[in-house]
């Protein structure tokens, strides 16, 4: 199995270890990104050689786990991924504090010692109950505390360039708290590959295989959006898949005008958005006809989701800004309802920006 986290130190030491020896045998599948290591930045993805150069380094991939058929899903994605990119899982599993602590502060201490020790031995099964090879685990930890703080906190220790996790969809619970996933992707130092829940509906059966054949990669035509660009070309070019690159012009109704005034006002964004689209296909992708631009008048996660239904897709990729406050409702809302709704794994590209100080930038 992995390497228990009692020592992180020692842990950390491991890792390097087995980072440099997997590197050396993988070097030709890492050659070839761009110089200096580092993915091209939404300002300076100027031109589609850029783009098009870009190859993806996900070395370390942080996979939180609960235990639940959804987060046994998720591993099974993270081991395909680690497959395909020479990666490494780092698994984390989080006991959360008791909405109502009873009994005094004693028993929540024999309870969190208890929950320690079952969830040690089940990591010790859950790997290989996933049918994963033992290689490409390279560290297992238990925290305590909020799921989300703690997830986000592990990501900065490991140097996670990616998190894969399931999603338990809505819910009462979801209703009251929030979804873990959500407030994951709103705060994460990295990028985050969100596994959907198919709990009660249908949905892929049998061993998961991360193989997108089918892309949905979405736009507003911000500079921010651009980050995920190079991500979802790179897929496509890696893995055969067609790119469906998606812009929805948001349908409003305001109330000083006309029913008339709207149709003139959506047809004029409408063109516009056609003749932007246009120009981000040429200047990006220089018109790949295998990048297919679609331009859309609706409700932006609505058409997305229903895009995605439709064309029956595989992935959604989708940038996010690292904004908080009312940035973040402003611009971060349509990446959480379309993570609610997806039909599919949702990837989200963190762009890093100037109101989050002290986050590693992906």
């Amino acid at each position: 199995m992995g390497i228990p986290m009692t020592n992180k130190a020692a842990t950390r030491s491991k890792t390097k270890a087995l980072h440099e020896e997997r590197a050396a045998s993988q070097s030709s599948i890492l050659r070839g990104r761009e110089p200096g290591g580092a993915p091209p930045t939404a300002n300076g993805l100027s031109s589609a050689r850029q783009v098009s150069r870009f190859e993806i380094n996900w070395r370390n991939i942080l996979v939180p786990v609960d235990f639940s058929p959804a987060s046994r899903r998720g591993l099974q994605f993270a081991g395909s991924i680690a497959g395909s990119f020479a990666s490494f899982l780092h698994l984390l599993h989080v006991i959360e504090p008791p909405v109502m602590p009873q009994w005094g502060y004693v028993h929540l201490a024999l309870r969190e010692a208890k929950l320690r020790r079952a969830a040690a031995q089940e990591l010790k099964s859950w790997g290989s109950g996933t049918g994963l090879s033992p290689q490409l685990i390279a560290a297992t930890e238990i925290r305590s505390g909020i799921a989300r703080s703690e997830i986000c906190q592990a990501a900065v220790e490991a140097a996670a360039d990616l998190i894969v996790m399931a999603s338990h969809g809505l819910g009462f619970q979801h209703a009251l708290l929030g979804s873990t996933a959500e407030r994951v992707v709103r705060g994460a130092p990295c990028h985050v590959l969100v596994i959907q829940d198919y709990s009660g509906r249908a949905g892929p059966t049998g061993p998961q295989v991360f193989s997108p054949r089918r892309l949905v990669l979405t736009t507003d035509f911000s500079t921010q959006s651009l980050s995920a660009f190079p991500y979802a070309t790179a897929l496509a070019r890696k893995f055969g898949a067609a790119v469906t690159l998606l812009h929805v012009v948001p349908s409003h109704l305001p109330l000083e005008l006309s029913q008339l005034g709207v149709v003139v006002r959506e047809q004029r964004l409408l063109r516009e958005a056609r003749e932007q689209m246009s120009k981000t296909h040429e200047k990006h992708f220089q018109g790949d006809s295998l990048i297919q631009p679609v331009v859309l008048v609706g409700a932006p996660a609505h058409d997305i989701c229903t895009t995605a239904k439709n064309l029956r897709a595989d992935l959604i990729v989708m940038s996010t800004h690292g904004h908080t406050g009312l940035k973040h409702y402003l611009l971060g809302s349509v990446v959480e309802n379309v993570l609610r709704h997806a039909p599919c794994p949702m990837l989200v590209i963190r762009q890093a920006m100037p109101d989050t100080p002290g986050r590693r930038k992906p």
